[in-house]
C-alpha cells in the first residue's frame, strides 16, 4: 500500500482544499489543537473535529479542510491506500 503523512497549521478563516482520491483510499485526521470543519459536496456530511479528536473517511470525494474558528489549527492528515 501507499502512505501519505503531512502535518497542517491553519490560521482562522484558512482553508485547504484536497482533490478526490481514487477509489479505495481513506483518509484520517487527528486534531492537535484548535478545531478542524471537513465539508464536503454534501452539506449535511459536515464534520466538527475538535483537539484530541480523530476522524476517519473515504477520500474518493473532493472535501475542504477549514479553520472556521479564532485561534490557529493543528492537524495530522494520514492518507493510506
Amino acid at each position: 500500500g501507499e502512505v501519505e503523512l503531512w502535518e497542517f497549521c491553519l490560521q482562522p478563516g484558512d482553508a485547504y482544499v484536497s482533490e478526490a482520491d481514487p477509489d479505495g483510499w481513506s483518509e484520517q485526521v487527528y486534531v492537535v489543537e484548535g478545531h478542524l470543519t471537513i465539508r464536503f459536496s454534501d452539506p449535511a456530511a459536515t464534520q466538527q473535529i475538535g483537539a484530541g479528536e480523530f476522524f476517519m473517511f473515504p477520500s474518493n470525494q473532493p472535501h475542504r479542510y477549514c479553520n472556521d474558528a479564532d485561534v490557529p489549527l493543528r492537524f495530522v492528515r494520514n492518507v493510506a491506500l
